[in-house]
């Protein structure tokens, strides 16, 4: 008589090596009429499932270094689902500062939503009542600015990296180029000029209204300096700084005494901060030749994706910064000290001062959330 090797005859009958923990259907229904089978004919056996907790841990409110307020907002929060109140150790709120006095005049009116992606630049152009908006959607969004309304949106080709706003112009940073609109406060429309220079995505800007000197950072790490001009095209190349390793995210400049940044007698810039996903927020002096020089480096613990700078109400220098974290970080310069911090749901790609103490958040929700400072707090921005 052969002896029948099991295996094989698994391997060969079924197809496949024997199942286990698997119990044969058709045995189950008394019509199994295989021998060997390649499934179990018992009944189901108990195996033991491993599943993953859904429960929150319990937080641990006699242990102080586990109850101490984490910087950080609280997600259950947020969503109206926390259970611990003010036993939480996490946030419960948008603003924090160890000095309670410095956040309790800041508060958030509302949001503007429309942008479909990352909003990465808003500009309030001088002698019109509309704010404008770019995001990587590639579209311009125009805002009245008292009802809150979108009014127009300009369409674009290629996704917005920045938009800023100096006098009557909005400059958009594109792939390889930047986009200055000449805006007509009393009908809206608009000239275009097209600034060629930069490699890659350009991702922040600045402007200099005394000399007329335009800074872009793109993705290269390089900063392009434009100098304005009466030709046909009123701006020219002048410069190019190889700043950061990373790209150049966000650009801040300032011109006038006791500001954000100091100037030299003859009104020329002296200062110009950047930063960088490379951890950075560098500080660039003017030497006498003109040429720009890193004079400091400030070390963050995330990426830093956006800059401004702002006064407060006694007139000291301050800078927002947006970090990779979702916070907002306020800083007293030049000691670089923390005041306070703000969060948003996501990392905030832009930040802009408004007239009468508000203050504009673009995030890469697509949403501009709009605070103010009330009167015995109200800042001034530096641009």
């Amino acid at each position: 008589m052969a002896v029948i090797n099991t295996a094989a005859a698994h391997q060969f009958y079924n197809r496949g090596p024997p199942k286990k923990n698997s119990v044969c259907v058709f045995w189950l229904k008394g019509r199994c009429n295989r021998n060997p089978c390649r499934y179990l004919h018992v009944e189901s056996p108990t195996v033991k499932i491993n599943r993953p907790t859904t429960t929150r841990p319990t937080q641990d409110f006699n242990d102080p270094k586990k109850t101490h307020t984490q910087i950080r907002v609280c997600d259950d929060w947020i969503s109206d689902s926390c259970v611990y109140g003010d036993k939480c150790r996490f946030l419960h709120s948008w603003v924090h500062s160890d000095d309670d006095n410095n956040y309790q005049n800041l508060s958030i009116l509302t949001r503007l939503n429309g942008h479909k992606k990352d909003v990465m630049g808003i500009g309030l152009p001088s002698g019109s009542n509309k704010l404008y908006s770019g995001a990587k959607d590639g579209t311009v969004r125009v805002w009245d600015c008292e009802s809150g309304e979108c009014v127009k949106i300009i369409n674009n080709r290629a996704e917005i990296g920045c938009l800023i706003s100096e006098g009557s112009w909005v400059f958009l940073g594109f792939p390889n180029v930047v986009k200055a609109l000449k805006i007509d406060a009393a009908t809206g429309d608009y000239e275009t000029f097209v600034l060629k220079g930069p490699v890659g995505q350009v991702n922040s800007m600045a402007v200099c209204n005394i000399n007329d000197v335009l800074f872009a950072g793109s993705e290269d790490g390089v900063i392009s300096v434009w100098k304005g001009s009466f030709e046909a095209n009123p701006f020219k190349l002048v410069a190019s700084i190889k700043a950061h390793s990373g790209s150049v995210l966000s650009l801040a400049v300032g011109t006038r005494k006791k500001k954000l940044f100091s100037s030299c007698a003859d009104g020329t810039i002296r200062y110009l901060f950047s930063c960088s996903l490379d951890k950075t927020i560098k500080i660039w002096i003017a030497n006498q030749d003109g040429n720009f020089e890193v004079t400091y480096t400030h070390e963050e613990q995330y990426g830093v994706v956006s800059l401004f700078g702002m006064l407060d109400a006694e007139g000291k220098p301050m800078l927002l910064t947006s970090c990779k974290d979702s916070g907002i970080r306020v800083y007293e310069l030049p000691s670089f000290k923390e005041r306070l911090r703000m969060f948003s749901r996501r990392e905030v790609e832009t930040i802009e001062m408004g007239p009468h103490g508000l203050l504009f958040l673009g995030d890469r929700t697509g949403v501009i959330s709009v605070w103010k400072w009330l009167p015995d707090q109200k800042m001034e921005s530096d641009s």
